[in-house]
């Protein structure tokens, strides 16, 4: 799999960029540190977190690369990707699509920046509310 980020999204991304960051994509199936299991339903929802480089995420055993470096992702999530991605920033609609050649994967990608002690509040279930 790989994703390609464009310059549009890019610049929007810029300021979470650094070398000490990892990247999660994250598919929000109610597994993991930065799903709050149950809260809305399962609507499709992708998340782009970004976290400590050295922080163990043990859900996310699986990686690919992208054109702002490698990306993790649950392995057993693969079907809900696309061998080919793109990232986009719609400015219209302030928005972060993910697409494929097939089609549109979500109309907008989250973000979200962590810092170690975001990842205890995370880890308690309270990544968002509806």
């Amino acid at each position: 799999m790989e994703l390609r980020v464009t310059q549009a999204a890019q610049e929007r991304l810029a300021r979470y960029l650094s070398p000490d960051k990892k990247l999660v994509l994250d598919f929000d199936d109610g597994v993991g540190p930065f799903s709050a299991l149950g809260s809305c339903g399962l609507d499709v929802n992708f998340k782009l977190v970004f976290v400590p480089k050295d922080q163990e995420l043990p859900d996310f055993d699986a990686s690919f690369s992208s054109n702002i470096g490698e990306v993790f992702y649950k392995g057993y999530a693969k079907p809900q990707y696309a061998e080919t991605m793109k990232l986009d920033f719609n400015p219209n609609f302030f928005t972060m699509p993910l697409s494929s050649p097939n089609g549109t994967l979500t109309d907008n990608v989250e973000v979200v920046d962590l810092v170690p002690n975001d990842l205890q509040r995370v880890s308690q279930g309270v990544t968002h509310d509806c």
